[in-house]
């Protein structure tokens, strides 16, 4: 009886083993998509307000925040826990762009501030490092 359970056991482990790898395997996989999700969707929405930017942006400024944003946000989780990112402030900068397009038309001012509160969302105060 204790050598059918000595197998019984070794399989459990071994089978158990292979589902360990192949959830760090799906969890690697998952961690590399999201992080290439995030930066095709920053860089559609750097487009897409860098071509409907009013006279009174600086593109320029568009692509350096959302090139930023980027940057950290491709570091994740790390730079989460490092604190480099408040997931907390690009939550409510989402919000912020929802709400001030409602229209489907961006003025300056709905873009300087969303600008201003993404640079906020990563650590950099004002504008410019």
């Amino acid at each position: 009886m204790s050598v059918q359970n000595g197998k019984w056991k070794r399989y459990a482990v071994k089978g158990l083993t292979v589902l360990l790898i192949l959830t760090i395997c799906l969890a690697v996989l998952q961690w590399f998509i999201i992080k290439e999700l995030f930066g095709f969707g920053a860089d559609m929405v750097k487009d897409a307000l860098i071509r409907q930017a009013p006279e009174g942006v600086n593109r320029d400024d568009i692509e350096t925040t959302f090139d930023r944003v980027k940057t950290v946000g491709m570091q994740l989780p790390f730079s989460f826990l490092t604190g480099k990112i408040s997931l907390r402030k690009i939550r409510a900068v989402g919000r912020y762009a929802l709400e001030a397009n409602d229209d489907q038309v961006w003025n300056a001012d709905e873009i300087n501030t969303l600008l201003r509160m993404m640079n906020a969302s990563v650590g950099v105060k004002g504008g410019t490092e």
